[in-house]
Formats: structure tokens, C-alpha cells, sequence
């Protein structure tokens, strides 16, 4: 594999970010990494409201298998990973969206970046961008939730090897609805930061002060249930907060204020690709797949899945 060529990995969540570094790890020089948002991380989301902050996606991380990995020990050591009262629950210090940072400090990344659509034109691929860039890459690695990245290629002019593409198109995500809240009275959670509700609407608490993600105290995230986010999803958020009322009252008091909501349309996948960890679909040119869904839907199975189509891309699986 020739180091000067350019891999281009789409999106800046997880998997993606471990994909590049091990490209760089075993020397591959020209990797760049896009990302549709303003940010980096995908689920590993922090948002600041009212002089304080939130974490509204993945609330913790299970890494037991993967301690000994040098880019896991790095973020214990620098402080951005920590190790909670509970054992094998870690959390972002001072936000999960802080772990992406650290990671991608010295990768190059595009943020802002959409793709639309990939041509093939004389032996490279060109990436067509919504903000009407267009750049040439030798290689891809789409790392976007799976059904983001089958509609990229259903609206692409490449040659690929189609196999694979039925078991890929029946995967589907859990949808959620995030609220985030500042109360005037603190909650006595089940555990020191969060707690989890089998039924009802809100199926997980967080607090953020607790998690050491805000400064200010009585900082709530709140997850939708799976079935409640599905019915609702479509709604506005006023309609959805109206609804969800009597149940906040009954948690928080009348003292409360919902200072933000969030809308994850991929959010835990519901069922998994079981034929491998990653999956190149490229005929002519690398075309990768990975992310979580291609696992467990962990942080621990997204890492392994960057690993893995990183792998299959230095060993030239073609």
C-alpha cells in the first residue's frame, strides 16, 4: 500500500476517528477526516445552556476490553476519560464530546462537510459536498450511521460490489428524544449520576454536575423512551415538551425549566450486520464501511470497527 495515497473517512464520529489513527499509525500520511457538523464526535455530544453544560448523546462509556490500548490509557492520562464510582462506567471529563477533541487534535479534519454523492473518474473518486466542494480522495471510508451512508451511494456514480448491500439495508436505529433541563431542586438519583427507567416516557436521568460535565448544579439530560421517541419524533419540540409535562412535574416539582432538546435520528442501533466487523464494498477503489452497528452498538464495538476497516484498507482487501 502506497502511503502517499489519500483516504478520505466520512464522519467524525468514533469509529472513524480510530480508523485514522491507525491509518497514520502504520504510516499512511494523506488521511483526511469530513464531517456534516460543526463539531466532532457524533454521539459524544456536550451543548453549553445558561452557564452550564450537557452531555446529550452517549451518557457513559464500557472500555473493559480495551484499557490496555495506548490511545485509551492517553485520554486517562491526560484527564479526559475517567473512571466513575462504579466500575467500567467512564465518562468525558468536563463533557464525552472532550474525548473526541483529544483525539482528533492532530488529524485533519473538514467539519461542515456533507457528502452528497462519489463519481469514479479516472481511477480516483471524486466526493461531491454539499457546500459544492469537490475533491478527489483514492480511497473512502464512510464511518456515517449505515443508512446515511447507503443513501450516499445509492446517489453515487462507483463500481461495488452490491452483495452485501440487502443484509446492509435491513438495519435499523433506535430514535431519541433528549431533553435538557435546569432545576431549582437537586434529584436523588438511583445512582451517584444517572438513573435508568424501565417504563414510562423518560427512560434515563443524567446529572451533570455530578458527572463533572457542568459547573452548575441541577443540569438534567433526559432520554425518551425507544417507544415514546418513535411515536412523537416527528412532532415539534413544543407539542413533545407539553406532553411530557405531568411527567417532568412529577419528577423535578413545578421548578424547572427545559432549557434545550435534541433529536437523534440513528441513535442505538436495533439490530447488527452479523458478517463481519467492517466491510469493504469497492471494486475498483476502496470503499469502506464501519461503525457501530457493525458490532454491539457500543463505544468499545465502534473503536473495533474503525479498527478493523483500517485493517482490511492496509492489507489491501480489494
Amino acid at each position: 500500500m502506497n502511503s502517499k495515497n489519500s483516504v478520505s473517512i466520512i464522519g467524525c464520529g468514533i469509529s472513524g476517528i480510530f480508523a485514522a489513527l491507525e491509518l497514520k499509525k502504520a504510516g499512511i500520511e494523506n488521511v483526511q477526516l469530513f464531517d456534516k457538523s460543526r463539531g466532532v464526535g457524533g454521539r459524544l455530544a456536550t451543548r453549553r445552556a445558561n452557564d452550564g453544560k450537557f452531555d446529550h448523546g452517549i451518557q457513559y462509556i464500557k472500555i473493559d476490553s480495551l484499557l490496555q490500548r495506548p490511545e485509551i490509557r492517553t485520554l486517562i492520562d491526560n484527564k479526559t476519560l475517567a473512571e466513575t464510582e462504579e466500575p467500567g462506567i467512564f465518562i468525558g471529563l468536563d463533557g464525552m464530546t472532550n474525548i473526541a477533541k483529544f483525539l482528533t487534535k492532530d488529524l485533519n479534519v473538514k467539519k461542515e462537510f456533507k457528502l452528497l454523492a462519489i463519481n469514479e473518474i479516472n481511477g480516483s473518486l471524486e466526493m461531491n459536498f454539499e457546500n459544492n466542494e469537490k475533491i478527489l480522495t483514492d480511497s473512502i471510508i464512510l464511518s456515517s450511521p449505515i443508512k446515511q451512508s447507503l443513501e450516499i451511494i445509492e446517489k453515487s456514480n462507483i463500481n461495488y460490489n452490491k452483495i452485501h448491500l440487502e443484509s446492509l439495508e435491513r438495519l435499523e436505529y433506535y430514535l431519541a428524544i433528549i431533553l435538557m433541563i435546569e432545576s431549582t431542586a437537586p434529584l436523588n438519583l438511583d445512582k451517584k449520576f444517572y438513573q435508568e427507567n424501565p417504563e414510562g416516557p423518560i427512560s434515563f436521568i443524567a446529572d451533570n454536575f455530578k458527572k463533572n460535565v457542568s459547573k452548575k448544579q441541577n443540569f438534567y439530560t433526559l432520554i425518551c423512551s425507544p417507544e415514546f421517541s418513535a411515536i412523537n419524533f416527528e412532532k415539534d419540540y413544543a407539542s413533545i415538551n407539553l406532553m411530557l409535562e405531568d411527567n417532568l412535574k412529577y419528577i423535578f416539582g413545578p421548578e424547572y425549566e427545559i432549557l434545550s432538546n435534541h433529536k437523534w435520528k440513528y441513535s442505538i442501533p436495533k439490530n447488527f450486520y452479523t458478517e463481519g466487523d467492517s466491510i469493504n464494498i469497492g471494486t475498483n477503489n476502496f470503499i469502506g464501511l464501519c461503525g457501530d452497528i457493525f458490532t454491539n452498538g457500543r463505544f468499545d464495538g465502534a473503536i473495533n470497527s474503525g479498527i478493523s476497516i483500517a485493517t482490511k484498507y492496509l492489507k489491501n482487501e480489494i
